[in-house]
């Protein structure tokens, strides 16, 4: 077993090693997939650090995980970091151990959540298909339908009571609620359809936690501790029913929802689009009709997933997403020298 001796040689020889190949700040992540998140949104709030980054394997046996990071809080500096996806853990533990600095967590629950921003999804319906959709409409509505069932989440784990219900609301639970394959959507005008089939599903499992509570605990958690919570996150995080989506099990939300529904989305938007070119185009050769269309499905073959998998770069580059921005700021804050200062600009979402 690893001491706290050996977490402080090892955190050591992490500084010692990116020196050694000409990089100024070791970053200490979860997984090597969520190195190029946090590079991006590093070099952006501090473009003195751009090349200068080492993503280091925060254990000789290659044992990745929050776990492991944890053990190595206690050596954090302005040389070495720990980046963490928050897992709206702080919402609900006011002790949980990545609330400090030189640590820095996701805000939402994770970094799957960022690729799953209103804005970005738009940008690639009109780099696809060359047609825009309101995805924040969407998202706002599903938001407010789920977010019972995210309060009643957050009160269960703040009280201790969730390991008795964990069988009914649980991060698989929140797969089935948001998956899209099995819902009925062949158009545009299909939206209600996904509404009502997420809002029976949050249901089932109401009636489900009903069953399993007493009628008195049910009853005051639906009438007093959801509406406490509701009024907490707002007041305290400024966090609104409309934005549940963001703090929702973001693997459930991006691979059962967001992926699916966009590949879906920009499909449809495809077959509008080579409508309207066929009546705009009415008095125009077949021919030039057949190339506009050839263009068209020729943008349309970019893999959608590949572009939702990079979309988090346009809020932290293009549009600054609130959320980007706080996480930035606190970087700025405690990585920055005395006396020097970085600005973060972008226009915020």
């Amino acid at each position: 077993m690893i001491d706290d001796k050996t977490y402080k040689e090892i955190s050591e020889r992490i500084v010692a090693d990116a020196f050694h190949k000409g990089c100024n700040l070791s970053v200490l992540c979860e997984d090597i997939y969520d190195n190029d998140f946090w590079r991006c949104i590093i070099e952006d709030a501090k473009p003195s650090l751009k090349d200068k980054l080492d993503f280091p394997n925060p254990n000789p046996k290659g044992t990745r995980g929050k776990d492991i990071l944890k053990k190595l809080k206690n050596y954090v500096n302005k040389k070495m970091i720990i980046c963490v996806d928050s897992d709206c853990e702080y919402l609900y533990d006011n002790n949980v151990w990545y609330i400090d600095t030189y640590i820095y967590h996701t805000i939402v629950h994770s970094r799957e959540n960022f690729q799953c921003n209103h804005l970005s999804l738009n940008e690639i319906c009109k780099q696809i298909a060359d047609k825009s959709y309101n995805f924040r409409t969407l998202f706002e509505h599903i938001s407010e339908i789920i977010s019972i069932l995210f309060y009643i989440w957050i009160h269960l784990k703040e009280t201790g009571d969730y390991s008795r219900f964990d069988g009914i609301i649980n991060n698989e639970q929140f797969r089935k609620i948001l998956n899209f394959q099995d819902i009925q959507y062949n158009s545009l005008e299909d939206e209600i359809n996904l509404y009502q089939t997420i809002k029976d599903r949050v249901d089932c499992v109401l009636k489900n936690l009903e069953a399993s509570m007493s009628e008195g605990w049910y009853k005051s958690v639906i009438e007093y501790e959801v509406p406490q919570l509701r009024t907490k996150l707002i007041e305290q995080y400024e966090i609104h029913p409309e934005e549940t989506l963001s703090f929702f099990y973001g693997h459930g939300v991006l691979e059962n929802l967001v992926e699916p529904l966009t590949i879906k989305i920009t499909d449809l938007l495809k077959k509008s689009r080579i409508e309207e070119v066929r009546q705009e185009l009415s008095q125009a050769s077949e021919n030039d009709i057949r190339n506009t269309i050839s263009r068209i499905e020729n943008a349309s073959r970019q893999d959608v997933k590949t572009k939702i998998g990079d979309s988090f770069k346009y809020i932290i580059y293009a549009i600054k997403n609130k959320y980007i921005k706080e996480i930035q700021q606190k970087l700025v804050s405690e990585l920055s020298c005395d006396g020097e200062t970085e600005i973060i600009s972008g226009k915020c979402d």
